[in-house]
């Protein structure tokens, strides 16, 4: 006769431990928070369901819940895209070594970002870069100016000055 596995007793009866029980312990506890918003950030938009989450997803988010999430990763990350920001800033001819003030004016222009740059998250400033690698494609800052330039010229030359009937000549210019 074959005999029956031991069950595991250390569960409690009536209840189901499930595999998802630290995160709703810790979550249980916490105020104004949405667990969908929760999980999209730290799979970085790719779902919402803590059953699709990675096992590393998953205890960064838990840690993060506890108050003991690795700040210095987050850091990293910022880091990361202000240097991608600066560099592309560099690159379309602003000086961004101890020049605060001009690298402040282009990013609060607001066809540039309209924030400074230790305001932006980290996706802002992903989209910014992406603007930025636009603009250098396109020919840089110069280019845009001198098409500015080239088409107020172009409106200049197109308007129409009124001509006097009797001498067919300008009415307003001697």
């Amino acid at each position: 006769m074959a005999r029956k596995a031991k069950t595991d007793k250390s569960e409690p009866k009536g209840k189901k431990c499930t595999r998802y029980a630290r995160f709703w312990a810790i979550f249980g506890q916490q105020q104004h928070i949405d667990k969908d918003e929760l999980v999209l950030q730290f799979t970085d938009g790719r779902t919402t369901h803590l059953s699709q989450m990675k096992a590393d997803e998953y205890n960064e988010l838990c840690d993060a819940l506890e108050g003991r999430y690795n700040k210095t990763a987050y850091e990293q990350q910022i880091k990361k895209a202000r240097s991608a920001v600066l560099l592309r800033v560099g690159r379309l001819g602003i000086n961004t070594i101890d020049n605060w003030d001009e690298v402040n004016a282009f990013l609060l222009s607001p066809k540039i970002a309209g924030k400074l740059l230790y305001e932006m998250s980290v996706e802002e400033m992903k989209a910014l870069v992406k603007k930025l690698e636009a603009i250098l494609r396109n020919g840089g800052l110069k280019s845009i100016k001198e098409a500015e330039d080239a088409k107020s010229r172009e409106q200049l030359n197109n308007m129409l000055i009124p001509v006097s009937k009797t001498t067919n000549k300008p009415k307003y210019l001697s």
